[in-house]
């Protein structure tokens, strides 16, 4: 290296001299003047060349041009708890809620409710005319005391081993037989006053005094709000996928609220138009959702698993060979390409099934203008 510097110098201070001795404004002077130059270049190059091999052994950083690096966030690649949930519509129903029918054929004498009216168990909505029923009533009830009494007398003879067996049996069987028509009888009586079976409101009363009903007219609707539930049709693809006592999330659009309950009964036939099964869900006993037919939307869980690797799905993209994330490793200022095997979507979140093993830091934002060994920044 020495060497070199000392020859360099001497060539340098030659071509001083030479340049100095003859005229440069000459054409000759001017073409000595630029075969000077061009050797004090070739030498001064080759000083360059030979400076940068031996900067570059002892720093191998030396002269590498840096890249711009993208600046991105990054977020972990969690393992936790993952669950898909399906929603599906319902709707409020009530086992109570009845229409009321007349059971013997008669004139409505009186209906005693109006529509909107609470009632309670056992209270008498209406009445048919009753009339025949309790004159006959009281012609069995005449022709009873006379049966009992021959009766008794047959009887009180048929002791004392006086008249025949006929005339004891006989007297028996026809007191006995006026016994069962006055108890029939009564029955029908009681059916002319039609009750309440339970306590509710009455939301309909499609009759009224004076009409003439048969047996199964419909006299009023009486609704409940005792035993109500939800009731919701899931598609047969589902089967299997649902038990009894799993939690349900519930929310009554209409209403802004929501709760969460259970599972109650899962239907074991399949609806042959519409190729689903039933899903009965407990109601809360709260008056404001108390409501016929009332539309909710049901969330169910028809996958689960504890520990999964879970990532957002908005970093998710796809290329000819599937779908990929970009990663950033520890101390690493590159960012890479790793293709996964994506399981359920659900809520914004998907399943990594293969390519993450989890903890991994993933590309979040910026992940759409970087490409597999961009230089990155973290700026978390």
């Amino acid at each position: 290296m020495k060497s070199l510097k000392i020859s360099t110098l001497i060539i340098l201070a030659t071509l001083v001299v030479v340049s100095c001795g003859k005229n440069t404004d000459t054409l000759e002077g001017k073409k000595e003047r630029l075969e000077a130059a061009r050797n004090e270049m070739r030498v001064l190059d080759t000083e360059v060349k030979e400076l940068e091999k031996a900067i570059a052994a002892e720093d191998p950083e030396f002269g590498k041009v840096a890249e711009a690096a993208e600046l991105v966030t990054t977020i972990p690649a969690a393992k936790t708890e993952f669950e898909h949930k399906i929603e599906v519509r319902g709707n409020v129903q009530s086992r109570t809620n009845v229409y009321i029918s007349a059971e013997i054929m008669g004139q409505l004498t009186a209906v005693n409710v109006v529509e909107g009216q609470y009632v309670n168990q056992g209270q008498v909505l209406a009445t048919i005319d009753s009339e025949s029923i309790e004159k006959s009533i009281a012609e069995i009830e005449n022709q009873l005391t006379f049966a009992t009494t021959v009766f008794e007398k047959r009887e009180r003879l048929w002791k004392q081993n006086i008249g025949t067996e006929i005339d004891y049996l006989q007297a028996k069987n026809n007191k006995e037989s006026l016994e069962k028509s006055l108890e029939t009888l009564k029955i029908q009586l009681d059916k002319s006053k039609i009750k309440a079976p339970f306590s509710g409101t009455i939301e309909e009363v499609p009759v009224n005094a004076g009409q003439v009903v048969q047996p199964g007219t419909q006299i009023a609707f009486l609704v409940s709000n005792q035993n109500m539930y939800i009731l919701a049709e899931v598609s047969e693809a589902f089967i299997g996928k649902f038990q009894k006592g799993d939690e349900v999330s519930v929310s009554f659009p209409s209403l802004n609220k929501s709760f969460e309950s259970t599972i109650t009964s899962i239907g074991s036939v399949i609806n042959q138009a519409s190729r689903t099964f039933t899903v009965e869900v407990k109601l809360p006993a709260d008056k404001s959702l108390l409501k016929t037919n009332l539309i909710s939307v049901l969330k169910l869980t028809d996958y689960s698993v504890e520990d999964a690797v879970v990532i957002p799905s908005r970093v998710i993209q796809e290329d000819l060979e599937g779908n990929f994330v970009y990663t950033v490793g520890n101390g690493d200022k590159k960012a890479k390409k790793v293709h996964v095997k994506l399981g359920y979507s659900y809520d914004n979140k998907t399943e990594v099934l293969t390519g993450l093993a989890g903890g991994e830091s993933v590309v979040d934002k910026g992940s759409r203008i970087v490409a597999d060994g961009t230089v990155v920044s973290v700026q978390n």
